[in-house]
């Protein structure tokens, strides 16, 4: 009995550290260097900050062209052209950062309630 709960115990300490090590950050995005692999973010309180996205990042999917033709995967090149298509709106996201890396590991967009492939 005591194996049983040590063992719970070690596991939900296991989740709770992998919640703890990713950083969600919800803003608007409002420029995308897909050269530098970078993203500018403002956030609800005005400030604008830079983060750099891993190379491996969930990035939101684009749709397919015509009608029941699938999703691609989504790229920096794709989110930038989205982001410029919103003009001064920027492009709502919530993204996630690893805080032993400080990269961005997932950008999903918010509203309308998708997460654009995420």
């Amino acid at each position: 009995m005591v194996h049983k709960l040590f063992g719970l115990l070690c596991v939900s300490v296991a989740l709770g550290l992998g919640a703890v090590l990713a950083d969600e950050i919800t803003g608007v995005i409002t420029k995308v260097d897909a050269t530098k692999k970078t993203v500018t973010v403002r956030t609800d309180d005005g400030k604008e900050t830079v983060y750099d996205v891993a190379h491996d990042a969930k990035l939101p999917s684009q749709r397919g062209k015509a009608k029941g033709e699938p999703a691609t995967p989504g790229t920096l090149e794709s989110l930038s052209a989205a982001v410029e298509k919103t003009g001064d709106r920027g492009f709502k996201a919530k993204l996630v950062r690893d805080d032993k890396t400080k990269r961005i590991t997932e950008i999903g967009r918010v509203g309308k309630g998708k997460w654009g492939g995420l």
